[in-house]
Parts: C-alpha cells; sequence; structure tokens
C-alpha cells in the first residue's frame, strides 16, 4: 500500500525524470559512504545528480515505454546518474570511477530515449567533451578566413614592393 512518503519519492523521482531524461542506471554494490561521496562530487563537477533509488519506486516514476526498456535492469542495489548538460562529462567521470574502484558496475543509460549499453557508454568516455569539440570548430572555422587575410595581405605587400622598386628605378633615371 503506498504511503504518502513514497508517493512524494515518486513525484520527486518524476519531476527529476522530466527534468533531466537522459540518465544511467548503475549497481553501487560494495561502495563505501566515502566512495559514495567522491563519485557524487566526481559528477557534481560535470552537472549531474546521482541518486540512489529503490527500483519499485523509479519503475513507477517511469513512463509505461520506459519501464519496458529498464525493467529488467531495475534489479539489485541501483544507482541513477541524471545527467545535466555535459553527456560526455558524466560518462567519463562513471567510467573512470568503475575502472578505478572496481565496485562500481555502469548497467545501462537511456540517452535521448535509446538504451545504452555498457559498450555505448564507454564509447562516449572516450569522446572528446563538448568544450575541446567547441574549440576544434571554432579553429575549423578561423583558419580559411586566416588564409584569407594572409593571401590578400600578401598581395598588398607586392604592389607596395613594386611601387617602391619603380619609384627607386625612376628616381636613379632621373639623377
Amino acid at each position: 500500500m503506498p504511503t504518502k512518503r513514497k508517493n512524494e519519492s515518486i513525484e520527486e523521482l518524476r519531476t527529476q525524470v522530466a527534468a533531466r531524461p537522459n540518465f544511467f542506471l548503475t549497481d553501487y554494490r560494495g561502495l563505501t559512504v566515502g566512495e559514495l561521496r567522491t563519485l557524487r562530487n566526481s559528477l557534481r563537477q560535470s552537472s549531474a545528480q546521482y541518486a540512489v533509488v529503490k527500483n519499485t519506486l523509479f519503475g513507477k516514476a517511469l513512463s509505461a515505454e520506459r519501464f519496458e526498456q529498464l525493467g529488467s535492469l531495475l534489479a539489485g542495489p541501483t544507482g541513477v546518474a541524471f545527467i545535466g548538460d555535459d553527456l560526455v562529462a558524466v560518462a567519463k567521470a562513471l567510467v573512470t570511477f568503475a575502472t578505478d574502484s572496481k565496485k562500481l558496475r555502469i548497467k545501462a543509460g537511456v540517452v535521448d530515449g535509446e538504451l545504452y549499453d555498457l559498450a555505448k557508454i564507454e564509447a562516449l568516455s572516450r569522446l572528446p567533451s563538448r568544450p575541446e569539440l567547441l574549440s576544434k570548430l571554432v579553429g575549423s572555422l578561423k583558419s580559411p578566413l586566416y588564409g584569407i587575410v594572409h593571401v590578400l595581405h600578401g598581395n598588398r605587400r607586392k604592389v607596395v614592393q613594386l611601387l617602391g622598386a619603380l619609384h627607386a628605378k625612376r628616381t636613379e633615371s632621373a639623377a
């Protein structure tokens, strides 16, 4: 029988899922409180939140279609990393922590409505971060412009040198 407290928890999880529809599911079995704190801090730096959830309450907070996707994964202790702005940074933080601690197990993730398995999450973690991609984009957009500027300056410089040479030749011939 659902109590008022459970209903509040379900509503809180629904609002969290609605606000951050992309998330990763983990099995945190074996982690100490200190290790969980370290994980939460590293995820917070990546604009993500990590919450330990009850499987039944989280299942009720999900939509029916999403519950069908994730129903089999909601077994055992489950922690959910709700992704903020940077998906790649969260994936990197989770994969790094999982490989370092050897205790955290990444079950799966939901990104833009698609179910991601561990292999896809690890592939995401190997991508460059958003700031790196943006800087590469700006660099690739700016390099042709710099090339055009240098070409135009080169032609102007050649014209000035030609005029200087003509002036020097005429002053020699006049003297």
